[in-house]
């Protein structure tokens, strides 16, 4: 059977868009999940066919982890997906005085940051997934406390304190990202966006208004744009661009050659927009 890369363990929010992904999916496959999301990434290709990978948060940004994976990979995106996401606390004792550890995933911890920042003299321990930081606290006991998703609370025991919508936003939202090695067909009269890298090899100025010109001269929107290091030196990077429109548009595809002729582009690819 066709494999499906996600992070694990299960009912993760990862978990959960793979299971809202492979609901609309006329091909069965089965769901490995992995510790990481590095590992996530690096299994799509090899012992994974597809996965599935968080790559922005409504309040906190772009998943850099992701992020750098995507900046430099044969590998495209197929689709994308939104999940509502909400936060819980469960604690293992029987007031916030009492708490003494408290386990959160490293994306999360944004996410829930005036709750959190509200505690005093706890200790935070970053965890790579939600369900890990349940799993944790519950492995503690006495004095230990979680942030699970909302949807984690039926999964629950023993805890003496839960403290429902802990986000910091009401309609916070991520958005993730279905990911393979082959491009999708394009469907007729469907919402396209496109994702793109353009690499900033040369030190030159004007690098910037020179990508975001060429597409404001043929009309192409661009819905997101986002630098990140080269790593090679200060000042330098790379930039990873969402626009709507399908790479075989016209507009988007003179705009992608003019720009071309001065940077490297790679085009992750086009994928019907997400609602």
């Amino acid at each position: 059977m066709l494999k499906i890369a996600t992070l694990g363990p299960k009912e993760t929010f990862s978990d959960l868009a793979a299971q809202q992904y492979l609901k609309g999916q006329d091909i069965s496959y089965q769901i490995q999940y992995l510790p990481t999301l590095s590992e996530t990434f690096q299994a799509i290709g090899k012992e994974c066919e597809i996965g599935v990978l968080p790559i922005e948060n409504l309040s906190e940004g772009y998943v850099q982890v992701v992020l750098d994976h995507l900046l430099d990979t044969s590998l495209v995106v197929l689709s994308e997906l939104l999940l509502p996401i909400q936060f819980s606390f469960v604690g293992y004792c029987e007031d916030l005085e009492q708490l003494n550890d408290l386990y959160v995933q490293f994306v999360a911890h944004g996410q829930c940051s005036d709750f959190i920042n509200r505690l005093d003299n706890v200790i935070i321990h970053n965890t790579q997934s939600n369900i890990e930081s349940l799993l944790l606290a519950k492995q503690q006991g006495k004095g230990a406390g979680a942030i699970i998703p909302q949807h984690a609370l039926t999964m629950v025991e023993g805890c003496s304190l839960v403290k429902e919508n802990v986000t910091n936003y009401k309609n916070n939202q991520t958005r993730f990202l279905v990911i393979g090695t082959e491009p999708q067909p394009r469907s007729a009269e469907l919402n396209y966006k496109t994702t793109l890298v353009v690499k900033n090899e040369k030190d030159c100025p004007g690098v910037l208004s020179n990508i975001v010109n060429a597409f404001a001269l043929q009309k192409v929107n661009l819905t997101s744009i986002m630098s990140r290091p080269t790593k090679s030196q200060f000042g330098k990077y790379h930039f990873f661009i969402d626009v709507d429109g399908h790479q075989d548009d016209a507009n988007l595809k003179q705009a992608l050659e003019e720009i071309k002729v001065q940077y490297p582009v790679t085009v992750l690819g086009s994928y019907i927009k997400a609602q």
